[in-house]
């Protein structure tokens, strides 16, 4: 009835913390309940579990006492410095009396954009670490007595990421160890934290098995030493990215002291052979293995092969000197392995992945990237060998021809989606010979495939009715033909078809006709599309919320008008570079989408009533930084 109250007189405290805790969606949903009644309001602040704080500007400290203050049981915390304290980064957090819904920022001010301090954060490793107070940089970024509020606020955290923080020392994180004994995930990127720091959390934080740093210049190779000698039993999970200081000394710590790892991230400089193969011998758990270490060999990977019989995913980025002798070893020791990322490994030709093919048999995903000595032969072992690949992307292989992909369709039926970069020699007759034995195929995404056309797609769509995402970026063969048979025999939910300049508004008919579920649509650089196709668009696809529609020298205001009188959904737009678009269309836009969230434009198309009617949704193109 009208006026009763049945939930708060039925329901006990208990229960409403659950229904509270089970709210999902933006935090805005979580204000809109707070703001119900008093007795919402505390059990919501007591039920809130993760917060994304900003990092810079002159009340940085503030709002994250204030966060503590009024979020006691926060589990996951990230501190960004990219975030701006006053620039409304906080909307539906720090204040409460606001409406739900209604963002921080000030009518008329546009979305900002973000862009990195001007001071360097980059400094070197020997240089004395900063503390608060040190140049006066507190007083326009988090210091460590926003940290220490934190940490003495949120006492069960358990996950703490903080990004691009430069102000902050291991003074901070020494008061993070201290009070959050629960800590298990750690994320560090450029923050100049020293040794202390991380000796600290290694002491402090027994319970912590995720540990991840980027740029952090400030410690050396004692810090991570110390902290996997006090923790290391714990650690499941360690990344370390950028950071000059790491050396085989911290791998050979890992290795002694880690025995649990089963995910390993090293992108460094310094380390060779000996600090992997330490790591290969103390750690045999590991199933996830992401190595960018120009120092290293194959002795490297002969030892992950020879004691890592788990080993699931390999990632190898950037090496000159691994040759096909390291996949061989890595086939022989590791036959569980389901995922292998290969970017830029100039030395390993076709031989590499029939060593891998032929043992390896669980292969899901598979990704090549600049391993230019890599031929047709190589996919040909894997279509004979991997009958249960999901996943195949390959970027810039100028080699490999259309018949690698003849054995790919008759061995990989269970093919899901299909990535093609940059590979200047496959065309129509690659991609049917994929549409015809590949009939499982949900995503097909091919950029710069200047030798596929309309034979391809028609194919395509004749054989993959499941499919549901398409991209054919600077496909410049593709025309409206391809595209009506892909919209008579696909429900695509979600498509890409910037830069085929042969697509017309006739092809932008057959996509209203033949999609009226899609939700993303990029039609830009398409310089033969106007207003009729706009219209159709508008008419036929009702449950589009992202569009891209720049580069379009045909489309105007008037078919503006039309599409958004149709797409009342939309959430997302990019505006940019259409020439006979002008500000009474971007005023269109705004005016009749209620759910835009996002518009990006340029300044100049904007007037000062658009601006101040939407200003937080703007995104300006700007010429420079």
């Amino acid at each position: 009835m009208r006026g009763s109250d049945l939930i708060n007189v039925v329901l006990p405290v208990e229960i409403l913390e659950e229904v509270l805790l089970r709210v999902v969606g933006d935090n805005r949903d979580r204000d809109a309940c707070s703001l119900v009644c008093r007795r919402w309001r505390p059990l919501e602040r007591a039920t809130r579990r993760s917060a994304k704080l900003p990092a810079s500007g002159a009340g940085a400290d503030e709002v994250v006492g204030l966060f503590a203050e009024r979020f006691p049981a926060l589990l996951d915390v990230s501190i960004d410095e990219r975030l701006s304290a006053d620039a409304g980064a906080v909307a539906g957090h720090a204040s409460r009396s606001r409406r739900p819904g209604i963002s921080s920022s000030p009518p008329g001010r546009p979305r900002r954009i973000y862009r990195m301090p001007r001071y360097s954060r980059f400094v070197s490793p020997h240089r004395k670490e900063q503390t608060s107070g040190a140049d006066g940089m507190e007083s326009t970024c988090l210091t460590d007595a926003g940290l220490a509020n934190l940490a003495r606020g949120c006492k069960g955290l358990e996950k703490l990421s903080l990004v691009w923080c430069s102000a902050i020392s291991s003074t901070g994180l020494a008061r993070i160890a201290e009070n959050c004994k629960k800590l298990t995930s750690l994320d560090i990127q450029a923050c100049y934290i020293g040794d202390p720091g991380l000796v600290a959390i290694g002491e402090g934080c027994k319970l912590l098995n995720n540990l991840n740093l980027r740029f952090v210049e400030g410690a050396t190779d004692q810090g991570l030493i110390g902290l996997v000698k006090n923790c290391g039993q714990s650690l499941v999970s360690l990344g370390v990215a950028t950071c000059g200081w790491m050396t085989d000394a911290s791998l050979h710590a890992v290795g002694s002291h880690c025995p649990n790892l089963e995910i390993l991230s090293l992108e460094v400089e310094h380390v060779k052979n000996e600090g992997v193969i330490a790591v290969a011998k103390g750690c045999r758990l590991l199933k996830t293995l992401k190595l960018q270490c120009i120092g290293a060999g194959d002795e490297a990977l002969e030892a992950i092969g020879s004691y890592c019989s788990l080993l699931e995913s390999l990632s190898l980025n950037n090496f000159e000197r691994f040759t096909d002798r390291s996949l061989s070893s890595i086939a022989k020791g590791c036959k569980n392995l389901t995922d292998l990322v290969l970017n830029d490994c100039l030395l390993l030709t076709d031989r590499s992945l029939e060593f891998v093919a032929r043992s390896c048999k669980k292969i899901a995903r598979l990704k090549i990237n600049g391993c230019q000595n890599m031929e047709t032969a190589a996919l040909e072992h894997i279509g004979r060998w991997c009958p249960g690949l999901l996943e195949l992307s390959l970027i810039y292989c100028p080699r490999v021809r259309d018949s690698a992909f003849l054995e790919l369709g008759r061995g990989c039926s269970l093919l899901q989606s299909l990535y093609l970069v940059d590979c200047s020699r496959i065309g129509d007759d690659a991609m049917c010979h994929i549409a015809r034995g590949c009939k499982n195929l949900t995503e097909i995404s091919i950029r710069r495939g200047y030798e596929i056309g309309d034979k391809a797609l028609i194919s395509v769509a004749e054989n993959c009715k499941s499919l549901k995402e398409l991209t054919l970026q600077f496909c410049e063969k593709v025309s409206d033909t391809g595209l009506a048979a892909i919209a008579e025999g696909c429900s695509l939910q979600m498509l890409n078809l910037c830069g085929c300049q042969l697509i017309t508004d006739k092809g932008l008919t057959s996509i209203a006709r033949g999609f009226p579920d899609i939700v993303f649509l990029d039609i830009s650089v398409l310089p033969l599309i106007g207003d009729m196709g706009l219209a159709e668009i508008g008419e036929g696809c009702p449950q589009l919320k992202d569009i891209a529609l720049s580069h379009c020298p045909g489309v105007t205001d008037v078919g503006l008008g039309h599409l958004v009188r149709g797409c009342l959904q939309l959430q997302t737009g990019q505006l940019v570079y259409c020439k006979r678009v002008t500000s009474t269309g971007v005023a269109t836009v705004v005016s009749s989408c209620s759910r835009l969230k996002k518009l990006l434009v340029e300044e100049t198309k904007v007037s000062e009533r658009t601006r101040r009617r939407a200003g937080p949704i703007l995104s300006f193109l700007y010429n420079g930084l």
